[in-house]
């Protein structure tokens, strides 16, 4: 805590002492461009909202969605297994294996595969945050918030970008871009990245580090058109190639860990293209908007799944998920006392799984424990001997889904201070699955009778089928606002959010396992079907500026009712799956400030806090009830300074030095709230050495080398930990032609 408490005394004496300088600066920052969904004007009222510039995002080293947890009040994102892990928390909401709770657009187009969200990002021209739940507008995956991601328009900018950056543990990146005008109304841009980092941290059993390789390609065309047309087609290509999973062995009782030690690969590899389509047309009176997305997904995981020096279990998964969405929108575009929006929204979507698990030495024993415990509870049974050496479970899934929605949102201003906005969607959503799985197992059967002999009996188990499910739901919303004058703004607002329920793929291996002992009572509906989530959401909130602008504050707090919350467990057997909470809540608040103390020196604060518990929720005979959620932090709290010192050297124009600190916690791993990770900090900082266009940057990142740990779980039997990243420096050169 004296980490937060010097940070706090510096930030509040430089907001004081600076106070009395009376020049006005504008807030660049907090700039939002209008959606296509809707006009400036509802975007600013209607809902809390957190804008970084392409500025900003630059200076703060942005390159994914990651890095915008120290920036954003109560939300939090680990960085931790691998690139197909995105378990994004907002408020006490969040996802770590099915569909997210927060959505992400890309240039107006959704990115609706959670396997999507950990990409490289350069050339971003904005981030823009909008907290709560946005179904009525956005519907499906939006329980929790939207991120909406603009690229650099080549309409725009023009010019050549180079961005070259070092760093230990080998972290090489390298960045390059060019935007250009063909003529007055078209242009056209590509860029590409490669990088490099060898990884933090090493696994003993393997003697290898967790090193990744990336690298990737967009472009980008932009056409304004005749009679007030426009469209910009995008299409883009990531490769990821990852040594994942850095997870080590943890004494719950004693809190030491242990060095990273498993024997079986551990890796993670992607390829993803994507591409948009939009077309619009703005009018003074009206803009349309059709929108088209495609993503083509494919991917393998590896991993070691008891994590230990022992021959258990291996998976490997290999999934291609294919998507396509529509959106046709519809809005005024006018300053009267109405504004309206409409819109039409459809997707299809595919994922393809083939899973084989397989029980290696340690697994079969495992197993036959299981016989012998049923013979000792049932000694009139056989005694049966497994004598598989190794047992594959072969698993085959097909998960598609579709869905439609049609939605309207209006807006409407009684006088210059007060307005009212509302909007209903009826969502429709349909998921599939279609499962085949099978297991051979190699027995020696010993019957009571010493008359007999034992025989061998070699069973195939086998789980195959088909099943669906409907989720039709309405999701209203309304929001007053109230203009206290030019420089404040109040609001309120209840909305509901909602996430279709679905089916767990990864259960059946644990069908069969129950098979196999005889458990003839199992129901495949009650294993692999999860409900759907519902939220109702009352905010009450403030933003506004003051001191001739020089100050810019949001501010707000919040109330959540949730029913039939989606949560990640993890059976006896090491599975995950999703599970249902009855009834949980989260109540909390944030507040942001940023300002501009002078014209050299600049600051912000960022403070969200949530207390996210379970109100009725039952499992395995255990009471959860007022028990915290999981991986949701009570506090986040994000706190910078700048400073510019100009130089009027030949070779320098401007030296800039920064300090950020980012505080996170506590949290909790568990249901049962036995495990947490307390309170930490990480303090960054950074000096930039500027003339004309090139930049160059030195840098540190958790400059006081705190440890942390940013995951944990549980499999079979054993607990697992990864540590956060410990201290690391670099440079970072930045070249604009």
């Amino acid at each position: 805590m004296k980490i937060i408490s010097t940070a706090c005394l510096l930030m509040l004496v430089s907001f004081f002492v600076l106070a009395d300088d009376k020049s006005t600066v504008e807030l660049n920052e907090f700039v939002v461009n209008s959606l296509p969904k809707e006009s400036a004007f509802t975007t600013q009222l209607a809902t809390t909202n957190y804008t970084i510039g392409m500025q900003q995002v630059e200076k703060l080293g942005v390159q994914s969605i990651k890095n915008l947890s120290a920036h954003i009040p109560n939300y939090y994102l680990p960085d931790y297994g691998s690139k197909i892990t995105s378990s994004m928390y907002i408020r006490g909401i969040g996802s770590r294996m099915n569909e997210p709770a927060i959505g992400m657009y890309v240039d107006n187009v959704p990115y609706i595969h959670r396997s999507a969200f950990d990409i490289m990002l350069h050339d971003i021209q904005q981030f823009q945050f909008l907290q709560g739940p946005q179904g009525t507008l956005y519907g499906r995956n939006t329980i929790g918030g939207l991120m909406n991601i603009y690229t650099i328009s080549p309409l725009v900018y023009q010019g050549t970008r180079l961005n070259v950056s070092y760093a230990t543990y080998n972290d090489a990146n390298v960045s390059v871009s060019h935007y250009q005008k063909l003529n007055d109304s078209l242009g056209v841009s590509i860029s590409g990245y490669v990088q490099h980092q060898d990884g933090h941290f090493t696994n003993m059993g393997r003697m290898e580090k967790n090193k990744s390789d990336e690298f990737g390609i967009r472009g980008k065309l932009e056409w304004k058109m005749k009679n007030n047309w426009q469209s910009m087609f995008q299409i883009s290509y990531d490769y990821t190639d990852q040594i994942a999973y850095p997870y080590a062995k943890f004494d719950t009782i004693s809190k030491q860990i242990y060095p990273i030690n498993y024997n079986e690969q551990g890796a993670y590899r992607r390829k993803m293209l994507s591409s948009g389509f939009t077309l619009q047309k703005i009018t003074d009176n009206y803009a349309f908007t059709s929108a088209t997305g495609f993503q083509n997904i494919t991917d393998r995981m590896d991993i070691d799944q008891d994590f230990t020096s022992d021959s258990i279990m291996v998976l490997q998964q290999n999934q291609h998920l294919k998507s396509i969405t529509q959106e046709f929108v519809f809005r005024s575009n006018n300053s009267n006392n109405w504004q309206w929006v409409n819109g039409l929204f459809l997707f299809g979507a595919s994922n393809t799984i083939d899973s084989p698990m397989t029980f290696q030495k340690g697994g079969i024993k495992m197993i036959q424990n299981f016989m012998d415990m049923a013979k000792m509870f049932n000694p009139n049974m056989p005694t049966i001997t497994i004598l598989n050496e190794e047992m594959l479970v072969a698993g085959l899934f097909s998960k598609p889904s579709i869905g439609a929605a049609l939605y309207h949102q209006s807006s409407y201003s009684f006088t210059n201070k007060f307005s009212v906005t509302a909007g209903i969607r009826l969502d429709y959503e349909k998921a599939f699955i279609d499962y085949d799985s099978e297991a051979t197992l190699q027995t020696s059967v010993k019957l009571p009778s010493p008359f007999v002999p034992a025989f061998r009996v070699d069973s195939t188990y086998a789980v195959k089928g088909f099943k669906s499910k409907d989720f039709i739901e309405v999701l209203p919303k309304v929001a007053l606002h109230y203009k206290i004058d030019n420089q404040h703004i109040v609001y309120t607002s209840l909305t509901k959010g909602y996430k279709a329920g679905g089916y767990n793929y990864s259960m059946f291996s644990d069908i069969l396992q129950a098979q196999m002992q005889g458990n003839k009572d199992v129901t495949i509906d009650d294993k692999i079907y999860y409900k759907p989530e519902e939220s109702w959401n009352i905010e009450v909130g403030s933003n506004g500026t003051f001191g001739n602008n020089r100050f810019n504050y949001q501010t707000a707090i919040f109330y959540i009712h949730h029913y039939n919350q989606q949560l990640s467990t993890t059976t006896s057997n090491g599975s995950r799956m999703i599970s249902n909470a009855e009834v949980s809540q989260s109540i909390g608040g944030e507040l942001s400030v940023k300002a501009c103390l002078s014209k050299q020196i600049a600051g912000y604060i960022h403070y969200g806090h949530t207390n996210a518990s379970f109100i009725k929720y039952n499992a395995n005979n255990i009471n959860y009830n007022n028990k915290s959620i999981p991986f949701a932090p009570k506090n986040t709290l994000s706190l910078g300074i700048e400073t510019k010192v100009p130089i009027t050297e030949e070779w320098l124009d401007e030296i800039v030095l920064s300090a950020h600190y980012t505080g996170i916690g506590p949290l909790y791993w568990n249901a049962q709230n036995t495990l947490s990770q307390e309170y930490y900090g990480i303090a960054n900082g950074d000096i930039t050495f500027s003339k004309n266009n090139t930049h160059l940057k030195f840098w540190v990142k958790n400059a006081l080398n705190q440890s942390y740990n940013v995951f944990y779980f549980e499999s079979l039997g054993n607990s697992f930990v990864q540590k956060g990243i410990p201290i690391s420096f670099g440079i970072h050169v930045k070249h604009i032609l």
